[in-house]
C-alpha cells in the first residue's frame, strides 16, 4: 500500500489519507469488510453436501491443465505472489485511487464490490465446486505445495469447494473497471495486474475457466447496478443534506 501510495498518490499527504479513513472511508471499507466475513463464513459451514464438480468438468474437460504446461518454481512464486499480494492490493488501493479522483466513483466501486460478493453467496452455497487441483490428476497444486504455511493458512480458512464463480476474477476485473475512471497510468496498471491475477488462478490449480467465465457475467451485473446510484447512501448524512446545512449556515 505505501508503494501505491508513492507510485499512484504521491500528492497525498499520509495523515491526510489516515484522517480521512477515520471520518467517512472507515463506513464504505468496513461494511465490505463485514460483507466478505459473513460470506465467508456461510460458505464455511452451509453450502450443500455434495458438489457440482463433475458438472463443470463436463463442460471444459481437463483444459485448465494446459496453464500449467510451462510449470516452474519461480513462475509458481511470482503467481502466488499475485494471487495473495496482488489481490488484495488491487481491491483496497483502488478505493484509496478513485477517492482522490472522484469521492462518489469510489462510493459505487465499494457499493459494486458488495453487490458481487453477495451475488455470489447462492452458488458458494447451493452450486459448491471443488478446485481444479482437487478433482483434475493433471492438474497440481502448486500453490499449496510451495509452502506448509501457506497450506495450513489456505486450508484453515477455506472449504476449497467454493471456486465457483472465482472472486478472485470477478473482484480483480471489478477494480480493473472502476480503475478507469482514474488516471490513465493507474487504469493500464490494474489491468494488467488483474490479467495476471486471472491467469493465477488456473495456473495455480485453484479455478477452472468456468469460474472465470461465470465470475464475468457476476462483475456486468455488480458493475451495471452499481452504476444506478447517483450517489450511494452509505453516510449517515447525505451529501445534499450536508450542503443545505452549509447554504443555511451562510444566510
Amino acid at each position: 500500500m505505501l508503494v501505491g501510495k508513492q507510485l499512484f498518490l504521491p500528492d497525498e499527504r499520509l495523515r491526510t489519507l489516515f484522517v480521512d479513513f477515520l471520518k467517512t472511508d472507515w463506513k464504505y471499507l468496513g461494511v465490505a469488510w463485514v460483507v466478505t466475513q459473513v460470506v465467508n463464513s456461510v460458505a464455511l459451514h452451509f453450502h450443500a453436501g455434495r458438489t457440482f464438480t463433475g458438472f463443470v468438468y463436463a463442460i471444459e474437460g481437463a483444459s485448465v491443465a494446459t496453464f500449467q504446461i510451462v510449470a516452474s518454481k519461480p513462475l509458481t512464486l511470482a503467481f502466488t505472489g499475485v494471487y495473495l499480494v496482488g489481490l488484495p492490493f488491487a481491491v483496497l488501493f483502488t478505493y484509496f485511487k478513485l477517492k482522490a479522483h472522484d469521492e462518489e466513483e469510489a462510493h459505487r466501486y465499494a457499493l459494486a464490490y458488495v453487490i458481487l460478493v453477495v451475488l455470489s453467496v447462492p452458488f458458494f452455497v447451493f452450486f459448491p465446486v471443488k478446485v481444479s487441483s482437487l478433482y483434475l490428476t493433471s492438474v497440481q497444486p502448486l500453490m499449496y505445495q510451495l509452502s506448509p504455511a501457506i497450506q495450513y493458512g489456505i486450508f484453515s480458512t477455506d472449504t476449497l469447494v467454493k471456486s465457483f464463480p472465482s472472486l478472485h476474477t470477478g473482484l480483480s476485473v471489478l477494480a480493473a473497471l472502476y480503475a478507469r475512471k482514474a488516471d490513465t497510468t493507474y487504469a493500464y496498471t490494474i489491468a494488467l495486474l488483474a490479467a495476471a491475477i486471472v491467469i493465477s488462478t488456473l495456473y495455480l490449480g485453484v479455478h477452472w475457466l468456468t469460474d472465470a467465465a461465470f465470475a464475468l457475467v457476476l462483475v456486468a451485473c455488480a458493475y451495471t447496478l452499481s452504476r444506478q446510484f447517483s450517489e450511494p447512501r452509505w453516510s449517515v448524512v447525505s451529501r445534499e443534506a450536508l450542503a443545505a446545512v452549509r447554504r443555511t449556515t451562510e444566510r
